[in-house]
């Protein structure tokens, strides 16, 4: 008989196995209760979990107001606070160059106005040599320049109204094409 198979017509040993399992578990110190007392409450919504993380340092600080281009200061096309994370990033000041260029073609791209054909296809060109230049700038492994290339994109439309006015520019631009830089692509 196989010593781990528990067969049901035994009850009373099952209830003794539960019994030393909730006590191994749980110790005779008040059991679950006393666990969760002890534990630091997790924040209840989804704006709470954020604000812990940007507290933390696990997430950045990003402006969430309704405004889609958002605070830039020093009008440089950046935002501010994406320009203050791309600063602490633990890159190499070429590589900080480089994703400020393709923050500013996120920004670009956000910004466009979705009826006007020129603009669209200039903030798409700008995009995309400023992804070539993030691509050249962290060679040989250019997939870390692609992976930072999305997070800015996600962090520059990290409100619902940043998010619709990007998914409205990629509908403006939808079946459009653009081509890839040749050559060195940096501002």
């Amino acid at each position: 008989m196989n010593p781990l198979k528990i067969k049901s017509s035994r009850p009373a040993l099952l209830l003794a196995l539960s019994l030393t399992l909730a006590t191994a578990l749980f110790g005779c110190s008040g059991g679950e209760t006393a666990a969760r007392a002890s534990a630091p409450a997790a924040p209840a919504t989804l704006k709470e979990q954020i604000a812990a993380l940007e507290k933390s340092g696990a997430l950045p600080a990003l402006d969430r107001s309704t405004d889609v281009k958002g605070p830039d200061a020093n009008n440089n096309g950046v935002r501010d606070d994406i320009e203050a994370w791309i600063a602490a990033l633990p890159i190499t000041d070429i590589q900080k160059k480089a994703a400020m260029q393709k923050a500013r073609g996120i920004q670009m791209k956000m910004t466009a106005a979705t009826g006007d054909r020129v603009a669209l296809q200039q903030a798409a060109e700008y995009s995309s040599i400023a992804t070539a230049c993030i691509a050249d700038s962290f060679m040989p492994t250019f997939q870390n320049g692609y992976d930072l290339s999305l997070k800015i994109e996600a962090l520059t439309a990290n409100t619902k109204e940043r998010a619709l006015r990007y998914a409205q520019y990629n509908a403006a631009r939808s079946g459009s094409v653009t081509s890839q830089p040749e050559g060195y692509a940096c501002d």
